[in-house]
């Protein structure tokens, strides 16, 4: 008994070996990025791989507009300036995302309000959303948590009943689909990220993408410092000079030709990827489905998910487990990742949790802040969002996603859940590791 774990000493089921980095890198990547370096443009809004991602990503999705960024929060809050949101505004997004969808709100000086999520989908709930709309609302931003589309005919409906707009988080969701339309053409903007964890990765950057020329002209001139620097600059030499004419605030979003060339590489492989990592989380819900004590997660049948991650719950009754949950979370975490799977907790807390969130008003982080008491928050406002954190981990890693992996690698990783999970009691017994990087 105590050798059949590789906690206990037994051999991993997992060879490290054979995991597949990410991001891929293959020669025509670094062909593309070599291109850039030997034409020596390396920055402008108008740079040419700049302009060819905005084109290209454009085209994929079949919307007019792209602006091109350097990071999904810059996208998200250039949807916010998009759509006009003003200080005092509220904008509900949900209690289980990144903090950048709360944060691009508070940026605008708009107040993110938290509403709780659907356990099957880990979206937006759409009746949870429907009773946070209040007199101050001004749009909701559904996200499309690890690259499943949320429940956006629902909300686009709500939306127009209650006269507020729509901003899709797809910052996860590249290439995924939603009952025929692809993530981030629904609403009447979106936002992507490029970060090197996504599916299409450019090392850092985002993209804005909407249908609506006036929308993209805001964002346009938001991550340009308030310019309108294609309109500025003489027609006849782009390097004569420069007006600097600020129309109002603004920031520096601009992104830079080196991401701008590594994204436009990897777009030609996206559709590969997303196939892969379909593949591969069929692999693991069929095997994982039979574990007592694991729920694979749940795809409606009018969309895809591209599993940016793929979340497993715990079921404690199932286990036959009668502890803490997050107990039972940790162990089956530490002896999943003895045996060789890349299993994380990818957060621990909803975000209304979070000292951001606590301190009476939003402002920017200030070393005083530190020393200040916190605003108590209320985990049952949120049940569905507490719950899924405490009893759910991450199968692959920012590192060893699954959309790069091999088929007999996902076999393997089922045969490693299910040696942990029918070894339940040495799991538990085992001594606790102090820490996990």
């Amino acid at each position: 008994m105590a050798n059949k774990l590789a906690i206990d000493g037994a051999t991993p089921i997992v060879d490290a070996a054979a995991h597949r980095p990410w991001p891929d890198i293959r020669p025509a990547d670094k062909a593309a990025i070599m291109a850039v370096l030997d034409r020596g443009v390396l920055h402008g809004a108008e740079a040419p791989e700049i302009v060819g991602l905005e084109q290209d990503w454009a085209q994929y999705l079949g919307v007019s507009h792209c602006l091109a960024l350097n990071s999904g929060t810059a996208a998200l809050h250039s949807a916010m300036a998009a759509i006009g949101i003003e200080p005092g505004d509220e904008v509900i997004v949900p209690a289980f995302t990144f903090i950048a969808t709360p944060h691009a709100v508070a940026h605008q000086g708009g107040v993110p309000v938290f509403c709780d999520i659907d356990p099957a989908s880990y979206n937006a709930s759409p009746a949870a959303i429907e009773a946070c709309i209040t007199p101050r609302t001004r749009a909701i931003m559904p996200v499309h948590m690890h690259g499943l589309p949320a429940d956006m005919d629902e909300i686009m409906a709500m939306a127009t009943r209650h006269g507020v707009d729509v901003v899709e988080d797809a910052c996860q969701a590249h290439g995924a689909t939603y009952r025929g339309r692809r993530a981030g053409t629904i609403a009447p903007c979106a936002a992507f990220s490029l970060n090197g964890s996504k599916n299409l990765p450019g090392g850092e950057g985002g993209l804005f993408v909407t249908q609506d020329p006036a929308y993209f002209h805001t964002a346009r001139r938001l991550s340009e410092f308030g310019e309108d620097v294609e309109e500025d600059l003489p027609p006849a030499d782009l390097g004569i000079s420069r007006s600097y004419w600020s129309y109002g605030l603004g920031w520096n979003y601009r992104t830079q030709e080196l991401s701008a060339a590594m994204a436009r590489s990897q777009l030609r492989r996206l559709d590969e990827y997303n196939a892969i990592a379909q593949r591969n989380a069929a692999i693991l819900s069929e095997g994982l489905a039979s574990i007592p004590g694991l729920v694979p997660p749940h795809v409606p049948e009018d969309r895809t998910s591209v599993y940016h991650k793929y979340r497993v719950r715990l079921d404690a009754e199932a286990a036959g487990y009668t502890g803490p949950i997050t107990e039972l979370r940790d162990r089956v975490l530490f002896a999943l990742r003895a045996e060789g799977v890349e299993a994380v907790v990818w957060q621990l807390d909803a975000l209304p949790a979070y000292p951001a969130f606590r301190r009476g008003r939003l402002r920017p982080w200030h070393p005083r802040d530190d020393k200040q008491p916190l605003e108590p928050w209320d985990r049952g406002a949120f049940p569905e969002a507490a719950a899924l954190l405490d009893c759910s981990i991450v199968i692959g890693s920012m590192p060893y996603p699954l959309f790069i992996q091999n088929a007999s690698l996902m076999e393997r990783y089922v045969d490693a859940a299910a040696r942990v999970m029918s070894n339940l009691g040495a799991v538990l017994a085992a001594p606790r590791p102090s820490s996990e990087g």
